[in-house]
């Protein structure tokens, strides 16, 4: 099983040490280049799309078949361009460090080693159907589309996000995710502050307003991660704008939800203050089924083989995954590495993790194949 390991590990810090944050087209385009490479030297045609808004998206395609099984991930990391020279691939006894290392450089090594693994083992009838974009940090936008269309007719879906120790991911929490923009009345907030309608004061009411929307007890969550206005002390603010989130597991939470956000733009406390909300991305929950949990299930069998035990595990972190799932096609995430602390300068990957998701995703690629 470990015959690979060090080729392996050598890869990924190369990956990791390529900055390709969402938002930097040009460091994610200099990493497709790189997937491309290495995809072609195992003998595999590449399709890139190309992007105006943000990095490429590259589609591969082994075998030719009509059972199709959709291997999906993404190049994009949360870091910025320049993070690698100051904080670069290490390794800590049993851990590897660095950004992006396990959110998903990781998860990259483990997909192109599986795909490696069985690309000669496949039946005549399957094919392999492999996406990965460069939005997903950032809600998959532009590239949700193209997956829901590449999941047609798939019989199956695996993910190669990361997962904690000892689980793979078989439910996701949904995502709303919105930015509100507020406008008043700009005043001398001494000689004026009568005439002045606060922007700050409005937003302070409805982020107030949000906050009580999170519900523990039914596992929504609400976060304000961004927020800003006014320009000086003494001048009452004319504008402020904020970015926030909604999570929530049950999706029939999801339209309540929407209406009272709506509610909240439209209700003012300061007259004179003008509201407006704009949608940055939204993803479903990820829903265990009847196909889940017999993904699962086939999962924890394999794992056993190799020495290992898994469960299950539910997530408020939103993924791709969820866009398949909620087509009804039967999905099983969390196939990268295992690690934590995913979008933090302490994330890391466990070493042993690496052979084992290979093994492991190699062997349900096969299943899936002889029609499990």
């Amino acid at each position: 099983m470990k015959e690979y390991l060090n080729d392996a590990l050598n890869l990924l810090k190369d990956f990791v040490n390529m900055d390709s944050g969402s938002s930097d087209i040009e460091d994610v385009n200099k990493f497709a280049d790189r997937v491309e490479y290495e995809f072609g030297k195992i003998g595999i045609a590449t399709s890139r799309i190309k992007q105006k808004n943000t990095g490429d998206f590259i589609e591969f395609t082994v075998g030719s078949g009509n059972k199709k099984i959709l291997l999906l991930g993404h190049m994009d990391t949360v870091f910025p361009s320049g993070t690698t020279r100051s904080r670069s691939f290490s390794i800590k006894n049993n851990i590897l460090l660095g950004p992006g290392v396990l959110d998903m450089k990781g998860g990259m090594v483990v997909l192109l080693y599986a795909v490696k693994n069985v690309m000669n083992r496949l039946p005549d009838d399957t094919q392999l159907s492999i996406f990965l974009n460069s939005d997903e940090e950032i809600g998959s936008k532009y590239s949700k589309d193209k997956i829901l269309h590449m999941a047609k007719d798939a019989v199956a879906c695996l993910s190669f996000e990361p997962a904690k120790p000892g689980t793979l991911t078989t439910e996701r929490k949904g995502i709303i995710s919105f930015k509100i923009c507020l406008h008043g009345i700009p005043s001398h907030s001494g000689v004026n502050y009568d005439k002045g309608r606060s922007a700050i004061e409005e937003i302070s009411h409805k982020i107030c307003r949000l906050y009580n929307l999170s519900d523990r007890a039914r596992d929504i969550s609400v976060n304000v991660g961004k927020l800003t206005g006014g320009s000086k002390i003494n001048i009452v603010a004319e504008y402020a704008e904020a970015e926030a989130e909604i999570r929530y597991f049950d999706k029939n939470y999801r339209d309540k939800l929407y209406e009272e956000v709506e509610n909240i733009i439209n209700t003012n406390h300061v007259d004179g203050v003008k509201a407006s909300i704009e949608i940055l991305s939204e993803r479903p929950p990820l829903v265990s089924n009847y196909g889940n949990k017999r993904l699962f299930q086939m999962a924890k069998t394999e794992a056993n083989k190799l020495g290992r035990n898994i469960n299950e595990r539910k997530t408020g972190g939103g993924g791709d995954a969820s866009f398949i799932g909620s087509e009804g096609i039967p999905v099983i995430d969390g196939l990268g590495p295992e690690g934590e602390n995913s979008h933090t300068k302490n994330e890391f990957a466990i070493i042993d993790s690496f052979p084992f998701k290979i093994e492991l995703a190699s062997q349900m690629i096969l299943n899936i194949a002889k029609g499990y």
